[in-house]
């Protein structure tokens, strides 16, 4: 079982999930800890190569708490959801609304791209349900993820 409280930080991970961690090093963290987890692959024609996603539920729930993807064997990904119960350093979590969320980090840009999303410059997203106003996930990832020539994979 995976500990969904620990704290969330940007361009690092959370817990026993570090980002930029080879897929043979999580799949190791995975077994040794005795956490259940789906596995799949998404190949699409604007991923290549494919991604392998991992989504770790809580314990007794249907849906996702983590999710955690790689490309070429690295961790470059991990997604808290609604069931994921840590914070980021400045106190942002999921389930706050993001009126809340934007009176904490003055930084946070909406994505004119995607309008459910805020970026921050600190190296974290934040996806929001339109209606309810609260945010469903944070997003962290490895410094490339944000760069134009992350699709090179030379990171």
């Amino acid at each position: 079982m995976t500990d969904l409280t620990t704290p969330i930080i940007p361009y690092k991970g959370t817990g026993i999930f570090k980002l930029n961690s080879s897929y043979d090093e999580i799949k190791s963290l995975l077994a040794e800890h005795n956490i259940s987890y789906e596995e799949e692959i998404w190949e699409a024609t604007d991923v290549d190569p494919p991604w392998t996603v991992i989504g770790i539920p809580k314990v007794g729930e249907e849906f996702d708490a983590i999710s955690i993807t790689f490309a070429k064997n690295r961790l470059f990904r991990i997604c808290l959801y609604e069931d994921f119960d840590g914070k980021l350093p400045n106190g942002i979590h999921t389930g706050m609304t993001i009126e809340e969320a934007l009176e904490i980090d003055k930084n946070l840009r909406y994505n004119d791209d995607n309008d459910e999303l805020y970026e921050s410059p600190d190296g974290y997203w934040l996806d929001y349900h339109r209606g309810t106003r609260k945010i469903l996930t944070i997003l962290i990832f490895i410094p490339a993820f944000e760069r134009d020539d992350f699709f090179d994979y030379k990171w």
